[in-house]
């Protein structure tokens, strides 16, 4: 015999709850965890070597990194407001992604003039670093973000951490500068 709405027993409401318990459980059990999903790495070979072939000077790109180092992202693009055909500029993305530790990295390098004002704003040079042999400008600012910079001949180079969040060491950014090389077709 059914019963009239309203009239329902605490037990009937316990069974309920228990029902709607059992569910909220068996989704959070298989629900996907945030926090060590894996890094997907690009591949910046062939957006690399399409920049080698059209930018009007001699590209520089890492080489011997270690595994730990991941390229998350790659742009070739002409900077905004070049007035010039021949302004271009390349960004690589880098996540750092050791056990219990990831932290970020930046790649600039291009022609345009303004290019380190662009990139890192009015950070002043606040010293030098010796990096594989050749002198870099290190760039600090007042929270502490760190960026190596040299100018060769039109060509900026910029090695940053980013500027926000989990910024690299500055270690990390030796190991990214003094990894550069011309490219090789």
């Amino acid at each position: 015999m059914a019963r009239r709405r309203g009239q329902e027993t605490i037990r009937d409401m316990v069974l309920s709850l228990g029902v709607v318990m059992l569910g909220v459980a068996l989704f959070t059990l298989f629900m996907p965890r945030g926090g060590s999903d894996p890094v997907s790495a690009v591949d910046t070979a062939a957006p690399l070597a399409a920049f080698a072939r059209s930018a009007p000077f001699d590209v520089a790109e890492p080489a011997g990194l270690p595994s730990y180092w991941k390229a998350t992202s790659i742009r070739t693009q002409p900077p905004p407001g070049a007035s010039r055909a021949n302004v271009v500029e390349l960004r690589i993305g880098y996540v750092v992604d050791r056990p219990g530790n990831r932290t970020y990295a930046q790649l600039n390098q291009g022609n345009a003039a303004d290019a380190v004002a662009r990139v890192l704003g009015d950070r002043p040079v606040t010293g030098t670093a010796r990096l594989a042999g050749e002198s870099w400008q290190e760039r600090r600012d007042d929270a502490g973000h760190l960026a190596f910079t040299r100018q060769v001949g039109d060509v900026v180079l910029i090695v940053s951490d980013g500027g926000g969040e989990g910024g690299a060491s500055a270690a990390d950014l030796g190991t990214l500068a003094s990894s550069l090389r011309p490219h090789t077709a």
